[in-house]
């Protein structure tokens, strides 16, 4: 791979952590643990672990679309990082559980969408399946009762 190829795969993923989570600092967090937890809600810990997992798991997608030319893909998965990325703003920037769950609902589009696009190649839809299993499962019902417990 190109130096421009391993920076067109790289680059998104790196600048999409470090800006993403720039909104989940020392306010915004202390915040965000003063809210009331619904039960099945992970350990801090734990979401950590998962965000790491996320961002690997787009770095294989990412540069799979890179190395096979999969303009579409690359799109997606662009749009997936960016919306994944608005959402720490509407939970963490915003402090709005209620925004955080309708915005879950709508980031259910392009992560569907990028799922659909990297259908035909396994690695790709192995490395987001897990994820976007993670997204409906988990972060559907947990934005939900965040939202719900700490309606205004």
């Amino acid at each position: 791979m190109s130096r421009a190829g391993l920076a067109k795969a790289v680059l998104p993923v790196v600048a999409a952590a470090v800006i993403g989570n720039a909104f989940v600092g020392g306010k915004s967090m202390h915040r965000f643990l003063a809210l009331r937890r619904p039960p099945m809600q992970l350990p801090m810990p734990g979401f950590f672990i998962v965000g790491l997992a996320y961002y690997a798991l787009m770095g294989v997608v990412v540069h799979r679309s890179v190395v096979q030319r999969d303009r579409r893909s690359y799109r997606l998965a662009m749009a997936v990082l960016g919306c994944n990325e608005l959402w720490n703003v509407l939970l963490f920037g915003r402090r709005s559980p209620r925004d955080a769950f309708l915005g879950i609902i709508a980031f259910l589009i392009p992560l569907s969408l990028l799922q659909a696009s990297v259908s035909s190649d396994r690695p790709s839809s192995c490395a987001l399946a897990p994820y976007t299993v993670w997204v409906v499962v988990y972060d559907l019902p947990w934005t939900y009762q965040l939202w719900r417990l700490n309606a205004t």
